[in-house]
């Protein structure tokens, strides 16, 4: 796998959750390496999506950008008390769809590869 390459895929990944103004945006940069396999999965190179997300089947996205922007109203949606820690929020919701599967623990293990280094609002973050 080119390292480089994956570096960065997170940096653009984490700049735009950032521009998005999701919350906790390197917890949700973990989830995406988590659940892509550091961005090699069919899941994310056929259908887009970062997150795993699915209905009855993983859902399709027209781009990355595009299941980045499902995340946002998804956090929205679900995430409404500032005050829970969102790794444990994440396995409260079941995220992994597995009910004994430590998947907070598993995010906080999660390697980010790249320096991230965004420019938001005209600002270097």
């Amino acid at each position: 796998m080119n390292t480089h390459l994956s570096a960065q895929t997170e940096n653009e990944i984490y700049c735009y959750i950032k521009q998005k103004g999701i919350k906790y945006p390197e917890v949700v940069l973990r989830q995406a390496i988590y659940e892509t396999g550091h961005f090699r999965s069919n899941i994310y190179q056929k259908k887009n999506n970062l997150f795993g997300f699915r209905r009855k089947r993983y859902m399709a996205f027209d781009d990355w950008k595009a299941c980045v922007d499902y995340y946002k109203v998804w956090q929205e949606k679900h995430y409404t008390n500032d005050e829970v820690d969102y790794y444990a929020f994440l396995q409260k919701q079941n995220f992994s769809g597995k009910r004994k599967f430590r998947y907070d623990l598993q995010l906080k293990r999660t390697h980010i590869r790249a320096t991230l280094k965004c420019i938001v609002d005209g600002k270097k973050e």
